[in-house]
């Protein structure tokens, strides 16, 4: 049975013998003139998680009331399929007589179960402002952010010496995480896409586009044009990190008869 432990403020509610915590709601409301000016998550970046390490990343409120911020008290941050995550307690700098920048951390721990597969995607922050003069701002959905499981891609099946004009096919493995067994498992149906750069350059030149197979395998034949490097890179997609594979690096040879 999967299991849930929630870190929010929860209520149990009894299902076959298991107690599964599930987030309250809270019945509180904005009053005043307290607002959230802006709320950052992770600085900004996606926040990835591999198989079985746990990721903590920072949560930042900027907010204001005319009578100056008390606090911020950060309910979580939650995402799809029921996925709940504990803020911590968020200290409050003021940067005005009227605004104050609050932060404090999350984390995200796949060999604790904090996270399933179909949680991946958009998670949000939920939280409450309250002002010093009692007004407050409550708002569920108060910041967006991206919390996606990690992917690796890896190239192989590249001659290291090759004739100009010759046909090479270009193999690869799409992988990501996998937080139900805590391990990485080929990723079907993944966008991949082959790229070169020559000998000297810092540009890499997309020259082929794949989909992974089931098995997260990657193909494609590309004709050999100069010495250089060869990559595959994925961009991922709403629910998986981006990745990129090591260089494999190639020298073409004249055709004898050029």
């Amino acid at each position: 049975m999967r299991k849930r432990i929630v870190v929010l403020s929860t209520a149990g509610v009894l299902v076959a013998g298991a107690v599964l915590l599930v987030p309250t709601v809270t019945t509180d409301t904005s009053r005043g003139d307290t607002r959230v000016l802006g709320i950052t998550v992770n600085e900004g970046r996606t926040v990835l998680v591999g198989p079985t390490e746990p990721v903590t990343f920072p949560v930042e409120v900027t907010a204001e009331d005319d009578s100056g911020i008390r606090s911020v008290s950060p309910i979580g941050v939650w995402g799809p399929s029921y996925g709940v995550l504990k803020v911590s307690p968020m200290t409050c700098s003021p940067t005005s007589h009227t605004v104050s920048v609050c932060r404090g951390t999350a984390t995200v721990d796949p060999a604790r179960k904090d996270v399933f597969n179909d949680e991946a995607g958009t998670w949000f922050v939920d939280l409450k402002v309250n002002a010093n003069d009692g007004d407050r701002y409550v708002n569920q959905t108060a910041g967006g952010f991206s919390l996606k499981r990690a992917a690796r891609i890896s190239g192989y099946n590249v001659p290291q010496h090759a004739t100009a004009g010759e046909e090479l096919t270009v193999k690869g493995w799409l992988n990501r995480a996998f937080w139900s067994d805590n391990r990485y498992h080929g990723y079907e149906g993944g966008t991949a896409y082959l790229q070169f750069r020559p000998h000297g350059s810092s540009h890499w030149t997309t020259v082929a586009t794949a989909l992974s197979d089931a098995t997260g395998t990657v193909s494609a034949k590309v004709r050999a044009t100069a010495s250089g490097e060869y990559q595959w890179y994925s961009p991922g997609d709403k629910w998986t990190g981006n990745a990129v594979s090591s260089p494999l690096t190639v020298s073409v040879a004249p055709h004898p008869q050029a």
